[in-house]
């Protein structure tokens, strides 16, 4: 029982509380935004007045990106506006790292792969998960890294430097098991079905810091992300911020190179806000 209680009680066990919070209590939106940790952590619309759904989780796959749209796209008001964000892992990520996340916020016909005593222990005995319960042990490690390994030594770059490996061999990978197709696919599936339903579909990019742009160059990105962009032809604008001189340099908006804070996102926001009204994508105002 207290292993139980120390999971479920973990950060990462308890990441999708707020799309749990929305299903449990659903409303109209005014924008839905969706993609991995860098969308996650990227959105704060509540100071514009928006209503903001934010169905964004860690290490999202565009597969998983076009289910919860699936499921939740129903609450977006007539000209709503749904952003899809657009990393690094776009096209190489496309096994949900942790398909504990969707349990309680897909149906489960739609989870992929399904397992059904892994469903079972994850919602009822957590402790005795040993994906859950490590990452929870991790979380409450966090502040016990070595100097080297906390986001910012040497000005990020030994982070930005791990990160870069990692998603290279991630690459690598993703082309060996033609990932990269599929999540193409999966991503026009996705720009497919807002056009169906009738939703402003957008595509983003959020800021990076300097150290991390360092390492994902044009050279890198084009192959990794543009390269497989530009094959699709989407018909969608794409606002590409991560070269933003507002944030590239300013480490005070990042909680690591990549990933914005709070100060951040809000910020971020209302210049994500401002364009999308200058673009005539929103009918509602608010004061700044």
């Amino acid at each position: 029982m207290p292993v139980n209680y120390f999971v479920k009680i973990s950060y990462d066990y308890n990441i999708d509380h707020e799309i749990l919070a929305f299903k449990n209590d659903p409303h109209p939106v005014d924008i839905i935004n969706l993609g991995a940790s860098h969308s996650m952590y990227g959105y704060y619309f509540k100071p514009t007045g928006l209503s903001h759904l934010d169905l964004a989780l860690p290490s999202q796959t565009v597969q998983y990106d076009y289910k919860l749209l699936k499921k939740y796209g129903k609450h977006l008001k007539p000209n709503g506006v749904v952003l899809v964000s657009i990393s690094q892992i776009t096209f190489s990520n496309y096994e949900a790292k942790n398909i504990g996340n969707y349990y309680r916020i897909v149906d489960r016909s739609e989870l992929e792969p399904f397992d059904v005593v892994d469903y079972y222990s994850y919602l009822y005995l957590p402790g005795t998960n040993s994906g859950v319960l490590t990452s929870a042990i991790a979380g409450r490690l966090k502040n016990l890294r070595w100097d080297a390994h906390h986001p910012w030594a040497d000005n990020g770059r030994n982070y930005s430097e791990r990160k870069f490996k990692k998603i290279e061999k991630q690459y690598e990978e993703a082309v060996e098991n033609q990932y990269v197709e599929r999540n193409a696919k999966h991503l026009k599936e996705l720009i497919d079905l807002c056009d169906e339903r009738g939703y402003q579909v957008v595509l983003t990019m959020e800021p990076m810091h300097q150290s991390y742009l360092d390492y994902f160059d044009e050279k890198v990105m084009n192959r990794l992300v543009f390269q497989h962009l530009e094959a699709l032809d989407l018909d969608v604008p794409l606002l590409n911020y991560s070269h933003d001189p507002r944030f590239v340099h300013k480490q005070k908006y990042f909680i690591d190179p990549d990933h914005l804070n709070k100060e951040g996102r809000k910020k971020f926001s209302w210049i994500v806000y401002e364009e999308l009204k200058r673009m005539g994508y929103l009918n509602s105002t608010s004061k700044k």
